[in-house]
């Protein structure tokens, strides 16, 4: 087992308040190459000191307590963040892109050749698949039970499929470059100009995006799909996962993702990868979504 001497650090920063209270997430700094709270609460935050040093990449669970990074060229895997019982484990994979579930216990990994979920409470593969030729994923999504979703593109249309009992199967399609997110028994894949949203008896309801464009991101949050689009006209579009009308909200810079704010409730849409780059944050107050920048503090 290899404990990084960094990770020492972030079990007595994480404990001095963790990431609660003042503290309303943890992101990923590429300048500073380190993982960093967000202090205070978003419309009133800054980013504030490393609690991790030496990582050139970073996934965060939602949770705050688990992470698939990079430090000296290796991809590790760690268990009990903000812990004095800090565990790590190497991957043995590069990563090309991860999304946790909601839960925080599965991330989905696609590296070039494979597809992979990994269980940060087991610290071990659960799942591993070719990735296979001819074929795009598009995006990747895994629920709290450990299912995999991939979204395939191939050219003209995104199908969304789910490995379950040994084989793939497809939940629906849509126009486009899909993307896709999951978390409970809801499931959404956003393309262009249409959405679909599935549950458990399968495809519960489709409407238009009134977009051209596919989404940067999709999130399944609070109740909520949430799309961030770019373009001509970046926006954050939501929709209750019932259905229904859909809501927006104007953006100030393009968004890049939408994934889980680690250690809170809201979503990181775009982080830093230089310096003078911003980082900017959705949370829901009042029944609505709300956007912020967050200032480096630098």
């Amino acid at each position: 087992m290899r404990v990084a001497a960094w990770m020492l650090a972030v079990a007595a920063a994480w404990g001095q308040g963790g990431v609660e209270g003042v503290r309303s997430g943890v992101v990923f700094d590429a300048p500073t190459a380190s993982l960093r709270v967000v202090e205070g609460v978003p419309g009133a935050a800054h980013l504030g000191a490393a609690v991790a040093g030496g990582v050139e990449a970073a996934w965060v669970s939602p949770t705050g307590q688990a992470a698939l990074l990079r430090q000296g060229g290796a991809w590790l895997a760690i268990k009990g963040l903000g812990t004095e019982e800090t565990e790590t484990r190497e991957l043995g994979v590069e990563a090309e892109a991860v999304r946790w579930d909601a839960g925080g216990r599965f991330a989905a990994v696609r590296t070039a050749a494979e597809l992979r979920v990994w269980d940060a409470e087991a610290m071990e593969w659960a799942l591993r698949l070719d990735l296979g030729e001819g074929r795009e994923a598009a995006d990747v999504a895994v629920n709290e039970n450990g299912a995999l979703h991939v979204a395939w593109y191939d050219g003209e249309t995104t199908a969304l499929e789910v490995w379950r009992d040994g084989s793939w199967q497809e939940l629906g399609r849509v126009r486009g470059r899909g993307r896709a997110a999951c978390a409970g028994v809801v499931t959404a894949l956003a393309g262009e100009s249409e959405i679909v949203v599935f549950g458990e008896a399968g495809e519960a309801w489709r409407g238009s995006t009134e977009r051209m464009d596919a989404p940067a991101a999709v999130a399944v949050q609070q109740g909520d799909i949430v799309a961030a689009y770019g373009g001509e006209k970046p926006e954050l579009v939501w929709w209750k996962a019932g259905g229904g009308e859909a809501r927006r909200v104007e953006l100030e810079s393009t968004p890049e993702r939408a994934e889980p704010l680690a250690g809170s409730n809201g979503l990181l849409l775009k982080q830093r990868a230089r310096e003078g780059d911003e980082i900017w944050v959705a949370v829901r107050r009042g029944g609505v979504w709300a956007v912020f920048f967050v200032p480096a503090g630098e």
